[in-house]
């Protein structure tokens, strides 16, 4: 486990009225999650990340790793949208390293 791990199990054994167990509840609230100890982790953690549905324009804060059927209907994949690369690139490798400049031509049957 993480020193940030341990740091945030230290943190939520001291019991809902401390004070920054309160402020974690608060930001979970605030992003519309429910003040549960998974969530007010994942937060301390840094896993709770922005989404917002390009069709809906309805704004999700998730963790992408445990909510996968709200991942799947925003189309984006579990780690994050990187769109497909759409430069030329690396040609294709030549089969045989044949010289294409010294080519024969075909010779036809008469």
């Amino acid at each position: 486990m993480s020193e940030r791990w341990k740091a945030f199990d230290r943190i939520w054994v001291k019991g809902k009225t401390n004070k920054m167990v309160q402020r974690l509840m608060a930001k979970c609230v605030q992003r519309k999650l429910e003040p549960t100890e998974d969530n007010c982790r994942d937060y301390w953690m840094g896993y709770i990340r922005y989404y917002k549905d390009a069709h809906t324009n309805q704004e999700y804060h998730i963790n992408p790793r445990k909510n996968k059927h709200i991942m799947k209907t925003l189309k984006r994949n579990r780690y994050d949208n990187k769109r497909r690369k759409t430069g030329k690139g690396k040609p294709p490798h030549k089969m045989g390293r044949r010289n294409q400049q010294k080519k024969r031509p075909i010779q036809r049957r008469k």
